[in-house]
């Protein structure tokens, strides 16, 4: 269980990436297929951002953008962009977060 432990702990955490930039190169990256919009109607194919900001966690959403299913039908955009970009991405993804019942606009 130690050794266990000491794995974890090894773990790089995730930089804190610019939510601003993130929204730029979701812009320019993303916005062909997904929704990138702060205020966008949640959908699941392909999801939302506002979707994914709620139902996927920071670390969930790196591993998508970095490493996708070959499945998924989403391009390895993490071979294209820089780690940094990567966190970038993370942050306005993150950023985007709020209430379910929040969701479409309604409060």
């Amino acid at each position: 269980m130690y050794s266990l432990g000491v794995a974890l702990t090894a773990l790089p955490a995730f930089a804190a990436g610019d939510p601003d930039q993130g929204r730029a190169l979701a812009k320019e990256w993303c916005s062909e297929c997904h929704d990138v919009s702060a205020n966008g109607a949640f959908k699941l194919d392909p999801p939302s951002f506002a979707a994914v900001a709620v139902y996927r966690s920071e670390e969930q959403i790196f591993s998508r953008i970095s490493l996708p299913a070959p499945h998924h039908g989403m391009p390895r955009i993490g071979l294209i962009l820089d780690l940094e970009a990567v966190d970038d991405l993370v942050a306005y993804i993150a950023s985007l977060e709020r209430p379910i019942g929040a969701a479409n606009g309604s409060n």
